[in-house]
């Protein structure tokens, strides 16, 4: 009986050496994070460059490259130094600067009972806002604007801004009538505007559903050349602005 249990033993033994030959050696490097890179992934491009985005701004992104904004919305975007205005306003061909002299010959005059007259004062340095009024009933804002370092009547100072309301496109009897400021019309919509001026040089967000969009003639000059107030959720221009100070 010993002997069969001596027998059965060695024979179990001879298995079991054959059985641990056939298995593959140990990986003594398994579940160790190697150091080398793993070839068989597919590499992300290294070159590829991320735009950066500062502005946090959520609606203008669908009208205007945002990535071009810094963090106050600013864009190194001008007119150009060699911009010039070519404004039409119910007929009258307008321009700026331009005078009194000059505005009242193409038909405008004060509106009446206006708290200014042309033998009004304005201190040095000073803004005047006043409306004018032409023959067909349409009106027009106009900033007289004294550079001097004195007081000046205000038929001595230049008109160095024009601004136009825009809500004669629903409303048949309003006021103001139809402009065209450098290919920017009434009836347009936001990418209309960007489509023929550009991206603007900068825009802000006075609420939801109002916005303003600056044009700067250039980086020495970034007072207005031309401001157009939008309304995103009508997708509509609610009032012009165009202007050049000196």
């Amino acid at each position: 009986m010993k002997r069969l249990l001596k027998i059965y033993s060695a024979i179990t033994a001879v298995i079991l050496a054959f059985a641990m030959s056939a298995c593959s050696p140990v990986d003594k490097l398994y579940g160790v994070e190697s150091s080398e890179p793993d070839n068989s992934k597919t590499e992300i491009a290294s070159d590829y460059s991320y735009p950066n985005i500062m502005s946090a701004d959520t609606i203008m992104p669908n009208y205007v490259d945002i990535s071009l904004y810094d963090e106050e919305n600013y864009a190194d975007i001008y007119l150009g130094k060699k911009f010039k205005f070519n404004v039409s306003y119910d007929g009258s061909e307008l321009t700026v600067p331009t005078t009194y002299k000059s505005i009242t010959k193409k038909g405008w005059s004060f509106l009446e009972n206006s708290q200014y007259d042309t033998d009004s004062m304005i201190l040095a340095g000073e803004t005047c806002e006043t409306e004018f009024i032409n023959e067909n009933g349409v009106k027009i804002t106009a900033f007289f604007y004294n550079s001097s370092k004195s007081s000046l009547k205000l038929s001595k100072c230049n008109i160095v801004k024009f601004r136009i309301e825009n809500n004669n496109i629903y409303n048949p009897s309003s006021e103001y009538g139809d402009f065209n400021i450098n290919g920017i019309t009434n009836s347009m919509a936001i990418t209309d505007i960007t489509d023929t001026l550009g991206s603007p040089s900068h825009f802000y967000a006075v609420s939801e559903n109002q916005y303003y969009l600056d044009y700067f003639i250039s980086r020495d000059d970034r007072r207005n050349g031309i401001t157009v107030y939008v309304d995103p959720t009508d997708d509509s221009i609610t009032s012009i602005e165009f202007s050049f100070y000196k």
